[in-house]
């Protein structure tokens, strides 16, 4: 019977401890102590245990042991039964702990400091006071330190980012060192979400007064942005529109005060920016362009999004003063979507407009209105266009609706494009059509509203593909164009998008042996950022077939990085078989193969499946003797000779 996690939890922990007390048991010298130490590290819950084998190194060599104690520096303890405990409340652990502690202090080690500090306070003081006793000790070292570099050494070791400063503490050390004292304030701010914006915990008057005295910008700005009240920030950029002549220092001292939060009211933003363009017209438009996404929608209470109040004094102030930059970022970026809708209409359906006239507006309507980028992933809000509305646009402007604007009739979760296929499949526009293919297999008509018209669509189109010829290649062509185009991370839950769409059914299962017909289509479904379809190349390049095989060989230089990257089990053991068709196609291929297969076996992922691996290299000697290595030729030994 296999153990249950929690025998397997327990085993581990007790061999950890047991092996840990072992290795600090047998007097090893320095090196070899590390060297011990780290081979446990690559073992579970070796960081658990840095309340028995950190106090124990810490105080040996510091160049080779401080990069163990910071890399596997664990604050949660358990002991030997699995049982977690706070290891400063037990006598001799304790003792070490603070020793190590002092020790980094006395050593002026602030990295060490900072973890072992940040341990006991929350150990000792619990989690509503830590705070309060940090405060009370940053004060004490920072008024002990003689000197600026002793005053800055004390900010750093008590440089936690997890807790903030209150106003009177902040002023302290601020008086004692302002611009040693400058940094360190601005990281570590009062929290927003506990108290309402202005509230004296959360607007620091008096600091902002003895920094502004300074003539301290660096401080002043960045506080003030912070903390603002939005009436105040208002009466003050009012004034400077009055006082300010120079339109670029009055862009300036806008944008040195624009608040800055997660607590701020559109409403009154849109408010004070109908004011500024009032007052001082073109003057202030890049200051109203760079920051039209904080005149942000809001949500109703029975659902969807609301305009800000001012917004559309503000649209119609930009378009009546001839600001179509400020009326076309305000609409991509802040405007609702019904909002954006119906200046899209207006603008289609209006005869008198001159049509270069409306076709450069519109232009200005295309495209995504904010972005948000993180490593590994982006996010662009876009605007949705209505399926009439999209119908009405392709009529007049068929180059425009194909063009900048495919990308607004986008996927979204309720509203699909029935009477926009019709047209565009009585047309025969093959561009829009596989477009629409591509975002219409990624829904999963399984969670629609019954309001949705996603299955009209999705219906229509698997209609157009299952009616393509195949025999010349039509068909795989078209249908590589549809899946090449799906974005990245837009398939969720596989399976029931198969079981549920019949379009998805129809380019991803029903159609591997015509994508064969066509080397161009198999290494665009290679290079399409959606892994799944990626997933079916490597299916289709999988399969025991002649060409297969040839196609496999021609996309050697995508299929060998699958050996290296990183991908599920499944979809990796997918990738294996379209290399097992290249190698036993081709000697050469397979010797390039060999050596990446042999450096991927030295991967530290646990869920490689190398046993996998090392049948597909056994294959490949088998099936090529010459590129074996001596210790890979079998050895046949006879019977000794007299």
């Amino acid at each position: 019977m296999a153990e249950s996690w929690q025998q397997r939890f327990e085993r581990q922990v007790k061999e950890m401890e047991a092996a840990v007390r072992a290795v600090l048991a047998r007097g090893l010298e320095d090196e070899a102590l590390r060297d011990a130490l780290d081979e446990l590290s690559t073992r579970p819950w070796f960081r658990e245990f840095f309340w028995l084998w950190g106090p124990a190194v810490a105080t040996r060599s510091r160049v080779l042991f401080r990069p163990l104690i910071l890399n596997h520096f664990s604050s949660w303890s358990l002991n030997a039964k699995g049982k977690a405990f706070n290891a400063w409340k037990k006598g001799e652990t304790t003792r070490e702990l603070q020793a190590v502690l002092e020790d980094a202090d006395r050593r002026d080690d602030a990295e060490v400091f900072r973890k072992l500090y940040e341990w006991r306070l929350v150990q000792l003081s619990g989690w509503l006071k830590a705070a309060k006793q940090w405060r009370k000790d940053l004060l004490e070292r920072a008024r002990a330190a003689q000197g600026r570099a002793a005053f800055n050494t004390a900010l750093a070791k008590l440089n936690l980012s997890a807790y903030p400063l209150d106003e009177p503490t902040a002023l302290v050390l601020y008086e004692l060192n302002p611009v040693g004292s400058r940094d360190f304030i601005l990281a570590h701010p009062p929290l927003e979400w506990p108290s309402k914006r202005g509230s004296p915990s959360r607007f620091w008057r008096k600091l902002l007064e003895r920094a502004w005295e300074a003539k301290d910008r660096e401080l002043y700005f960045p506080l003030y942005r912070q903390m603002v009240p939005q009436d105040v920030w208002r009466e003050e950029v009012l004034a400077l529109c009055q006082s300010v002549k120079d339109a670029a220092l009055l862009l300036e001292e806008l944008e040195a005060r624009h608040p800055e939060g997660f607590q701020l009211d559109a409403g009154v933003t849109a408010a004070t920016f109908l004011s500024l363009a009032e007052a001082r017209g073109r003057d202030v438009v890049p200051y109203l362009l760079r920051h039209a996404r904080s005149v942000f929608p809001g949500l109703r209470f029975w659902g969807g999004l609301s305009e800000a109040k001012g917004l559309p004094q503000l649209l119609e102030l930009a378009h009546r003063n001839g600001w179509l930059d400020v009326w076309a970022t305000l609409l991509r970026t802040s405007a609702t979507a019904e909002t954006w809708n119906a200046e899209v209409r207006k603008l289609v359906e209006d005869r008198q407009l001159p049509e270069a006239d409306a076709r450069h507006r519109l232009l200005l309507l295309a495209g995504a209105g904010s972005e948000l980028n993180l490593p590994g992933v982006s996010f662009a809000q876009v605007q949705p266009l209505e399926d009439p509305v999209a119908v009405a646009l392709y009529e007049r402007f068929p180059e425009l609706m194909s063009g900048p604007f495919r990308m607004h009739a986008s996927a979204w979760w309720h509203v699909g494009y029935p009477k926009l296929a019709k047209r565009v499949l009585a047309k025969k526009d093959e561009s829009l059509i596989d477009y629409l293919a591509s975002r219409a297999a990624i829904q999963h008509l399984r969670f629609t509203r019954k309001d949705s018209q996603w299955p009209q669509t999705v219906d229509a189109l698997a209609a157009h593909y299952e009616a393509l010829p195949e025999n010349d290649g039509t068909f795989a062509r078209r249908a590589s164009n549809a899946l090449s185009m799906m974005p990245a991370y837009s398939i969720h839950d596989y399976d029931s998008l198969l079981q549920h769409n019949r379009l998805t059914r129809l380019l991803f299962e029903r159609s591997t042996d015509f994508y064969l017909s066509d080397g161009r289509t198999v290494r665009d479904l290679l290079e399409s950022p959606q892994i799944h379809v990626q997933a079916l190349a490597f299916r289709v390049l999988g399969r025991d077939d002649a060409r297969a095989r040839t196609l496999a060989v021609e996309n050697l230089d995508l299929l060998q990085a699958t050996l290296l990257r990183p991908l599920h089990r499944r979809t990796r053991l997918m990738a294996f078989a379209a290399l097992r068709n290249v190698a036993m196609a081709n000697e050469g291929a397979a010797r390039r193969l060999l050596i990446r297969m042999k450096d991927a076996l030295a991967l530290p992922d646990r869920r490689y499946p190398k046993e996998a691996l090392v049948g597909l290299i056994g294959q490949v000697l088998h099936r090529w003797p010459a590129l074996r290595t001596p210790a890979e030729r079998p050895r046949v030994y006879g019977e000794a000779t007299p």
